[in-house]
């Protein structure tokens, strides 16, 4: 089975199939995707597609209620299991804050973490003026899919839209920046370079990666890398992060004319600016047809707040569909990694409560979880 076949991506909801579809639309033949939502008129013939809460909802949608489609995705999760078989890492592209997105996200990357299967989740967060209701919700999922997911990148929609005026053109423009970026981590694993970035290598980078911040950068033209370098260190994506960067991948995609000089500046420019002590990884694309002349760089920074999770010592990849059975779900990240965690997330007495965000902390957690600090005793 080729790289490409080993990762499966995944649109949750209208905006996430819009942001699926504009991902297959650009990286071409090759790349394995499915779309998930509790909208019927979501699916088009030849596309897979899977229908949650068919029973409940008809296939009319969730209707803005993030409940109703987070027992729709609970009801329907084990219908992904078909499409799944020999899945390696799974990417799951969402908005949050209301409907399908919102209320299914979070289920579905659990049930893709019971299987064994890593999930990185790239998503979208309400434009302010949507109201404090959505964002509270937004938060609060927020919260929920990190439990479960390898790795998560937050997006507000108001960063992802910075100048834009008009309504219409500023949603599409949302979505069709959020869709380039994440073709441009997929080429990094899906085309050849002279540093691969292997579906296993990949694998092992984010697992347990935790809370990330995602950036791309294009130029050309004389001294291309100092304008890739400026342009990724003044990015307000990677600007704010709740912890220290504990590792950087950094992605190269240029055509055949790309300079060792030109990678060195790019690879010392990011870590001067946002770590010099973390873990560094590098991987380059060569695709002459695609990036003659210019550079584009995809710069992922993963902060410290979380250990990894060990892995299992049993693969479940191996098996087919048939044998594959959910696991019981594992505990999180936080009460896995200390005897002194309360309850299911390791939030104590605050564990039935809706958590207290603060830049992407929940503030309800003991500090000394938080940043994954183990207590000797």
């Amino acid at each position: 089975m080729n790289s490409e076949s080993t990762i499966l991506l995944i649109g949750v909801g209208g905006a996430g199939s819009a942001m699926a579809r504009g991902v297959r639309r650009a990286f071409g033949e090759g790349l394995r995707y499915l779309l998930v939502d509790t909208d019927a008129s979501t699916g088009r013939e030849g596309e897979p597609f899977v229908l949650l809460g068919g029973g409940r909802l008809a296939g009319h949608g969730a209707g803005g209620d993030t409940v109703a489609a987070s027992l729709s995705a609970e009801e329907s999760a084990s219908s992904l299991d078909q499409h799944i078989e020999g899945v390696r890492l799974a990417v799951v592209v969402t908005a949050l804050g209301g409907g399908t997105g919102g209320g299914a996200t979070s289920e579905i990357v659990k049930h893709l973490d019971s299987l064994g299967i890593p999930v990185v989740v790239f998503a979208t967060t309400p434009f302010t003026f949507e109201g404090e209701d959505r964002l509270r919700n937004a938060r609060g999922v927020m919260s929920q899919v990190s439990e479960f997911a390898a790795s998560t990148f937050f997006m507000p929609l108001n960063d992802l839209v910075a100048g834009e005026d008009n309504m219409a053109e500023a949603l599409k423009r949302a979505v069709d920046t959020l869709a380039s970026a994440v073709t441009l981590f997929w080429r990094l694993v899906g085309k050849p370079g002279y540093i691969r970035l292997d579906v296993e290598r990949l694998r092992k980078l984010v697992k347990g990666a935790g809370r990330g911040r995602f950036a791309v950068a294009t130029a050309n033209g004389e001294h291309r890398a100092d304008k890739i370098v400026v342009s990724l260190t003044q990015s307000p994506f990677l600007a704010f992060g709740s912890s220290p960067v504990r590792s950087i991948l950094c992605g190269i995609l240029a055509g055949d004319d790309l300079r060792l000089s030109e990678v060195g500046k790019i690879a010392g420019g990011l870590q001067t600016a946002f770590g010099e002590k973390s873990v560094f990884e590098l991987a380059t694309v060569n695709d002459e047809a695609t990036f003659s002349g210019r550079i584009s760089v995809v710069a992922m920074l993963f902060e410290a707040g979380f250990a990894p999770r060990p892995e299992a010592d049993a693969s479940p990849f191996a098996l087919s569909a048939e044998d594959r059975k959910p696991q019981p779900s594992r505990p999180s990240r936080r009460a896995a990694k200390n005897p002194l965690s309360q309850g299911p997330q390791g939030r104590g007495r605050f564990n039935n409560v809706a958590p207290t965000i603060w830049h992407g902390m929940d503030l309800d957690t003991p500090t000394y979880l938080r940043q994954g600090i183990t207590l000797e005793f």
